[in-house]
């Protein structure tokens, strides 16, 4: 299956060694403010496919699709990158 975002979107896969669930609530006086990482999916002019981005979790837009979850990001929430690989 095919996932293609807009411009300037990025489709990724959230690590599974992060605090963040798919179907987490997030209250408005939530002082949680822990970054976490993610795997980028699709190729952007920025943001190669396999590139980890870091970003907060309030960035996050769920969707699972036939049993997969897969999030959506927009570039402009990335806080960096690293070399991390799951």
């Amino acid at each position: 299956m095919i996932i293609q975002p807009k411009q300037g979107i990025l489709l990724i896969r959230k690590h599974k060694k992060t605090g963040v669930k798919v179907d987490m609530v997030i209250e408005e006086m939530d002082e949680d403010k822990r970054l976490i990482t993610g795997e980028v999916l699709n190729n952007d002019s920025n943001y190669k496919k396999g590139t980890t981005v870091i970003f907060g979790k309030y960035a996050l837009f769920p969707l699972t699709l036939q049993e997969e979850d897969f999030f959506f990001l927009d570039e402009n929430d990335v806080l960096g990158t690293c070399l991390y690989k799951e």
